[in-house]
């Protein structure tokens, strides 16, 4: 089933696609273009590719109790993943994303080293596994 992205959704997209772009007129060009007015319920889309610094936006449109949640996984060589849930009613919800640097405090005993490695570990592997129960990584493998 397809679905029109809600308006104030849409405008939040819109919004951080100028945010993210550093400047360059995303605007007028092929970035806009490409964003769809609707997208298929409960399936991961590659929404924006490219930009500054290697810039992905994978998204699904869910409706969750009557009200539609877009969730995104960004990501880029700058910032690493970035994963949230923009709402209809302009809300943004921060997900759990994968972490990307590990440091380790400089007086930090060696036992703490390893349950401190663990926990990031530990911490990664669950988020992906969220990540790709709901789509997200299984898809655009060739783009």
């Amino acid at each position: 089933m397809s679905a029109a992205i809600p308006t104030t959704i849409r405008q939040f997209l819109i919004k951080r696609i100028h945010e993210s772009w550093n400047g360059i007129d995303a605007g007028s060009g092929p970035v806009m273009a490409g964003l769809p007015a609707s997208m298929p319920t409960q399936k991961v889309l590659r929404l924006v590719t490219g930009g500054p610094f290697g810039w992905m936006v994978d998204a699904r449109l869910d409706n969750e109790e009557g009200s539609w949640a877009l969730e995104v996984l960004e990501d880029d060589r700058m910032r690493g993943p970035v994963h949230y849930r923009v709402w209809d009613d302009g809300r943004v919800e921060e997900l759990e994303t994968q972490l990307t640097g590990n440091v380790l405090p400089k007086d930090t005993a060696p036992e703490d080293e390893e349950r401190i490695r663990a926990e990031y570990f530990a911490h990664n592997r669950s988020v992906s596994e969220q990540l790709q129960a709901r789509g997200f990584w299984s898809n655009h493998r060739d783009e």
